[in-house]
């Protein structure tokens, strides 16, 4: 950075190629990443999908809703094509109009519509990386990776990742993986973990009054401890992990009470904790509004992310409560996902 340039604030155009703004990771990372941008006095204009939440402050601009589709759920689609050719034509139309001074683009698509602003406006593109293009397939069970489109989808992941002048990574191992498995060069990479405002993210906010309430209006007994997750719920984020601990430290006489907030697919999971016999050790909430989340999680004394665990790593680090039962964890500032 040349530090002779005088300050001025910058006009960025994000591409967010989902519904932001919902109540789960990516959309936080993209809310957060937004307000700490905007209260360094930059500009910050969002274009995603016709669907999600609007965010007071934030310059959200949304595409057209597809004729012939108009609802649909998180995750990989045939459909997606159609909603990135939507969400390029708006991209385009919102660079023309507000001539961004720098385009960032999170997840793949947005980076490969985001190159094409990259070069008709000749600016500097961001890649904010959130995960493997063909891993994230996948997981949602759209791409096989034994089938003949995989390499393909493989290749096209490692084009769209040499495009940006720099890419954001949540963890050091995204860094690893980006450097090891895509030839991506080190200087361009720049991890970035999560990061949460520990201001509104302060568990001792909360009174312990205010926590009993809390648990008595969940129907969790009172003097449980209680391991939290909050998140998507499906197999590829270890949501099955989760029950399968609470039922292995239940038969080991270690019981801990499971709170597991998030959606879709809730009932798939309570029904799957009332026929392996955990049901009154496991809480399900539903999906938990981002401004309510700081008192929800100020319940647990252990937070939870079984995404990249075995189930035996699961169990191990759910018993970390038998050692820490009368204390507070704080949440940090930034915590990496690995």
């Amino acid at each position: 950075m040349d530090h002779s340039t005088p300050w001025r604030p910058l006009k960025v155009l994000m591409i967010a190629p989902t519904s932001f703004f919902s109540d789960y990771g990516g959309h936080i990372r993209i809310l957060e990443e937004t307000l700490a941008l905007q209260a360094e006095g930059h500009k910050i204009s969002i274009v995603t999908y016709y669907k999600g939440g609007d965010v007071e402050g934030l310059d959200i601009r949304r595409t057209k809703a597809l004729p012939w589709h108009a609802d649909y759920e998180v995750g990989s689609s045939r459909h997606k094509l159609a909603f990135d050719l939507y969400l390029t034509l708006k991209s385009l139309q919102i660079g023309r109009d507000i001539k961004p001074d720098i385009i960032h683009g999170h997840m793949h698509e947005g980076a490969l519509i985001g190159s094409i602003l990259s070069r008709l406006h000749h600016v500097p593109l961001v890649f904010d990386f959130q995960g493997s293009l063909t891993g994230e397939m996948v997981d949602h069970q759209f791409l096989d990776e034994r089938g003949p489109i995989f390499p393909w989808m493989g290749r096209l992941e490692k084009m769209i990742e040499r495009l940006p002048d720099a890419i954001l990574t949540r963890s050091q191992r995204a860094q690893g993986m980006l450097q090891q498995q895509f030839g991506v060069p080190f200087e361009k990479i720049f991890p970035l973990p999560d990061c949460v405002d520990t201001k509104r993210f302060d568990p001792l906010d909360f009174t312990a009054i205010e926590r009993e309430e809390l648990k008595s209006k969940l129907g969790i007994p009172v003097n449980r401890p209680i391991v939290a997750y909050l998140g998507l719920l499906a197999d590829y984020q270890g949501t099955g992990h989760l029950i399968e601990a609470a039922r292995i430290l239940l038969e080991n006489g270690q019981p801990a009470h499971f709170l597991i907030m998030g959606y879709p697919r809730v009932n798939y999971y309570r029904a799957y904790a009332e026929e392996i016999g955990v049901s009154d050790w496991v809480t399900f909430t539903g999906r938990v509004p981002y401004e309510d989340a700081p008192r929800y999680l100020a319940l647990a004394i252990l937070l939870f992310r079984p995404r990249y665990l075995r189930l035996k790593e699961a169990v191990k680090y759910s018993i970390i409560w038998q050692c820490s039962n009368r204390l507070w964890l704080r949440i940090r500032p930034c915590i990496e996902n690995t």
